[in-house]
């Protein structure tokens, strides 16, 4: 059936929205750690969620979300992410 974009979107906003509350130190220690969680979305599917971070070399870190539903998706999965300054703003 494929990757149901609505959900996977959803839930990678969803996570990006956890980390949006948290400030820079929390976010460059990301970059040594990946995190990885299944997840159940609301049309009874099961996702994997991809959570990790990736400096840029000028201070900022970009912290990424990928989400697939372990079929071919998972080979390009829905990609979101939001990138932080030093001084704990996000640029567009």
């Amino acid at each position: 059936m494929g990757l149901d974009k609505e959900t996977a979107a959803r839930l990678a906003e969803a996570r990006l929205a956890e980390w949006r509350h948290v400030g820079y130190d929390e976010w460059r220690a990301m970059l040594d750690d990946k995190d990885v969680r299944l997840v159940v979305g609301d049309d009874g599917e099961r996702y994997t969620v991809v959570c990790y971070a990736v400096d840029d070399g000028e201070g900022r870190i970009r912290l990424s979300v990928t989400v697939d539903d372990g079929g071919l998706s998972a080979l390009v999965p829905l990609v979101r992410d939001e990138i932080m300054s030093p001084d704990d703003t996000f640029d567009t």
